[in-house]
This record gives C-alpha cells, structure tokens and sequence, in this order.
C-alpha cells in the first residue's frame, strides 16, 4: 500500500484544522487524544525523573548500588512491557482502545500511589512491575489510537504534529515537575515526605489521564469486524499478516530501530558528558549542566522538523518516507560518533542538532508507516507487536550500547545506532525497489 500525494480524503469523514478524520471520529475525540497523549508522556518522563528521589531520599539506597537498582528497575519496566504489549494491542481489537487505556492509567495510578511508601527494595520492585503493567497497557492503547483518528491523507501531519506537542511534556518535567520535591522541602516537608507527595501527584495526574480518555475517546470500536480469537491468536495472525506484507515488516524494523535510537540518547548522552568531563577535570554537576544545555539541541531539532516532516510523508510513498528517514537518522548518529570533544560547542551542539532531526524523522516515519500497513481488523494487535519489536530495540541498546561504551568508546553507542539505522534505510530502499518493479 502507497499513500502518496494523490490520496484523496474521504469526505464522510470531517475536517479538523489540517487534518481529516477517519469517518466516526470527531474533532472532540481528536483534542482529547492529543491531551491525553501529553500527559501520557508526561507521566513516563516523570518516573524516570523522579525515581533517583525516592531512592536516595526515601529508601537512602547507597550511592554506590543506586546505579544497579536503577537497571534492575529499568529492565523489570521493559521486561514486563515485553510480554504484555503484543497481547494487549490484540485484545483491543475486540474491546477498543477506551476502556483498556482507562484500565491501563488506573493501574498506573495505584502503582504511582504505591512506589513511595515501598519500605524495602522488594517492594519497590514490586511496586515498579504496578508501574509497568499500567505504562505497558497505556502505551499499545494510545499508539494505536493515534493511528485509528486520521485519515491515511492526513497521516503524516498527524504523526509529525502529535510528536511536536508530546515534546513539551519533556519541558514540562525538566522544568516544573522534576522540581516539586525540593519546593515541598522549602516549604517545611520532610524529604521522604515531599517524595511521597510528588508521587501522589502523579497518581492524580494518571487518574486525570484516565477522565480525559474515558470521556473524550471514540466509544467501540472502527472496523465493524470483530476479531473472533484469543489474544494470543491475534499476536500470530500479526505476524504471520507481515509475512505476506514487506512494508509492515519493515515497520517493525523501523520500530526496533527508532527505540533503540531514543534510549541510546536517554541513557549515553549525559553518560559520555560525564566522563568525559571526569577525564578533563570537569565536575559532574557542570559536566550535566553542559550535556543539558547541548541536548537543548535536540529539542529545538523536534520542533521545527517534526511538522515540517509529517507534512512530507503526506506528499511520498511512505517506504520512501522511512528509508529517508532511516538515513538521516544514520547520519545524525554517525556525526554525533565523530565528536571528539562534547564540550567543544561549536561541534557537537550542530552535530545534536543533526542527530535531532534524524531521530524525530525515524518516529515519525516508522509511526506512519505501521499505521497505514497495519489492516484495521487487526491493528491493535500490529501495533502492540510494533511496540513489542521497540521493547526489544531498547533492551538491545541498552546491553550493546553499554558494553561499547565502556569497551570502545563514550561515543561508540551512537555509531552502533548509525548502523542499525542505515541497514533498516537498507532494507526499505530494497522494498521500494521491488514495489517499483512490480508496479512497472
């Protein structure tokens, strides 16, 4: 399937600013996903935020062990999200989104609610998997729901656009939220207190999540057409559905790919910041200074690019569309491979910037193409394998991409990620190939 510019909107449908919604669909469920996709990233960043807080100031986890229990964490979030995304994306398509997104958020909530009154590491981890359960129902439910409202001629708008307005829940959190603790201690709390209170907040923030979607998202579900199986059945009619389908193939590759890319920043970035400051004499309070201020970089990449390149995938086949993508993304990781020196601003603050728009265009790009690929009888369950196919990109990236650090070099996790990048470029430049030679 192509969706190039010739695509045409299906007027049954209505116009909602540059978009046209899928027939069903109405400008108040479009704003509320939008909302609620906003404060869906808020609350993943804020975990990740947050957490060190309560290790250090609730459970005085020593300093020397903080960095294992954070894998632990970590690996326990993305294991858990490993074994029930998949299920999950197929199960709605008998439910619909709504009601196990609102489950999801509920869930999220109580863990939140937990994960600060956990009194030994055991049951922090206990209350983490909480955490993981509802982050993993959430995530498959708001995917796929951004790919079920827009027509496929809006497509790329849409995904660019969703990008550009979840970027600001990041600032959100780094600028406000990620500061609550300390403004509660000003006020007279306790640590472990103004721990447990942000917590509870952002408890009320995923129960407030769970209002907007359970009011403003579509009722049932778009195909008329309910999938008659098991969950379990639903994960292998989706893969077996990209074995007849190269372009959905190659959406999950794309997957794979684009979060990996996105943990490699997450997780290096600062890292290679501080050690190289530390092999400088640079402290790691300015080292981390400095790795913000550069990575704002990044951010400022996002916006400008992410509209600008969903508003092209509208306008080209979007196997074309990924494979550019894939490239730019290889290029942006290569050049940030090439820095010598990250404290040198005058190249690593442009090679971000460069890494920002290849990163952006690979999610953007793979999120578009799985939303067309993917058949709507069985999109929920494509799409939780899309995410399944991510999970596995990050756990990949995490393990390869810390073993290259410490054995190579600071910077060899961003070349890794070049790599990965260019062979899925590879792969969709060969789909595009032999889709032209059929069609001719």
């Amino acid at each position: 399937m192509t969706a190039p510019a010739a695509a045409q909107p299906d007027t049954r449908g209505i116009r909602f600013g540059p978009f046209w919604l899928t027939p069903g669909i109405s400008r108040g469920n479009a704003v509320a996903y939008f909302v609620s996709a906003f404060m869906f990233v808020t609350l993943v960043t804020f975990v990740n935020f947050l957490q060190p807080y309560i290790l250090d100031k609730v459970l005085h986890v020593p300093a020397d062990q903080q960095g294992s229990v954070t894998g632990l964490l970590n690996f326990l979030q993305e294991g858990t999200a490993l074994l029930l995304m998949g299920l999950v994306g197929a199960a709605s398509d008998r439910t619909g989104r709504r009601v196990l997104c609102v489950v999801g958020l509920g869930i999220w909530a109580v863990g939140f609610a937990l994960f600060p009154m956990a009194a030994a590491l055991p049951e922090l981890y206990a209350y983490r998997f909480v955490i993981a359960v509802g982050t993993a129902v959430a995530s498959v439910m708001v995917i796929t729901t951004m790919q079920d409202y827009p027509q496929e001629v809006s497509r790329g708008k849409w995904g660019g656009t969703n990008s550009f307005i979840t970027s600001f829940a990041i600032l959100l959190v780094a600028l406000l939220l990620s500061r609550v603790p300390l403004m509660l201690e000003g006020a007279g709390y306790a640590p472990a207190t103004a721990g447990r209170l942000t917590f509870w907040l952002g408890a009320l923030l995923a129960l407030l999540a769970a209002v907007v979607v359970a009011v403003g998202w579509h009722r049932g579900r778009l195909s008329a057409e309910a999938p008659h199986r098991s969950p379990f059945a639903g994960v292998t009619e989706g893969l077996r559905a990209a074995r007849g389908n190269a372009r959905l193939a190659l959406a999950y590759c794309a997957g794979f790919a684009a979060r990996g890319d996105l943990v490699v920043i997450g997780s290096f970035y600062s890292l290679w910041f501080v050690r190289a400051g530390a092999d400088q004499g640079i402290g790691t309070g300015e080292a981390l200074a400095r790795a913000g201020i550069t990575l704002s970089a990044l951010q400022v990449a996002t916006w400008i690019w992410a509209p600008l390149y969903g508003f092209l995938l509208d306008r080209m086949d979007r196997a074309r569309g990924l494979a550019l993508a894939m490239a730019l993304a290889a290029v942006g990781y290569a050049a940030i491979g090439m820095v010598d020196d990250p404290f040198d601003a005058w190249i690593a603050v442009p090679a971000t910037f460069i890494l920002g728009i290849g990163e952006i265009s690979a999610v953007v790009a793979g999120n578009v193409l799985i939303g067309q690929e993917a058949p709507l009888r069985i999109r929920g369950a494509a799409i939780g394998l899309f995410s399944l196919f991510g999970t596995m990109g990050i756990l990949s990236a995490t393990l390869a991409g810390g073993y290259v650090f410490d054995a190579i070099a600071y910077t060899a996790p961003f070349s890794m990620m070049a790599a990965v990048n260019a062979l899925v470029a590879v792969l969709a430049a060969v789909v595009c190939i032999r889709s032209y030679r059929r069609a001719s």
